[in-house]
């Protein structure tokens, strides 16, 4: 079955942020938009819906604009880079972001696959005389905190809205 688009703002059944007319419009404008270009509409319209999934999988300054919103955005109640935020747009660099994880899901469908593999991992420190070998087969894989962990570059376009950073999995406390 076709992926289908619903991109109402503070719908109860909004998948996406940006339609694939939106996408298509914002990769006009990008260098080489050819890993986009050559998907199919079906491939254009699941990265999309992926990409908005990953993206609310964060948490963000201030509030949604109607409880029963399917998606985290739009939001009020909260000003970034000295724009306050309103019900009655997303930010472009939200979309943005969903545009570029978008084009990085379709053209690498394996890229969030739970963990972020060995990359960092050590088999040898050293500190003075201090040395110690780790067993490498006995490491175990890290964990996929949240698509910073993958694509950490989102940061640069999400930075201002997100709660915390790109550690480990965080949430406001608020005193009261």
């Amino acid at each position: 079955m076709a992926a289908v688009i619903t991109a109402t703002l503070s719908s109860a059944t909004a998948n996406s942020y940006a339609t694939l007319a939106a996408a298509n419009t914002y990769f006009e404008t990008v260098p080489d938009s050819s890993g986009w270009d050559s998907k199919t509409t079906d491939q254009k319209n699941r990265a999309l819906i992926a990409a908005t999934r990953w993206i609310d999988s964060l948490n963000y300054y201030g509030v949604r604009c109607d409880e029963n919103q399917a998606l985290k955005w739009p939001r009020n109640n909260y000003v970034a880079d000295g724009v306050t935020l309103d019900c009655d747009s997303i930010p472009n660099a939200i979309l943005y972001a969903q545009f570029e994880l978008a084009l990085a899901i379709a053209n690498n469908t394996a890229s969030i696959t739970g963990n972020t593999g060995t990359t960092g991992l050590y088999d040898e420190v050293e500190l003075g005389d201090l040395r110690v070998k780790y067993n490498s087969t006995s490491q175990s894989n890290g964990p996929v905190n949240n698509v910073f962990d993958v694509y950490p570059w989102l940061q640069s376009h999400l930075g201002p809205y997100v709660l915390g950073g790109a550690g480990g999995y965080q949430v406001r406390v608020t005193r009261g």
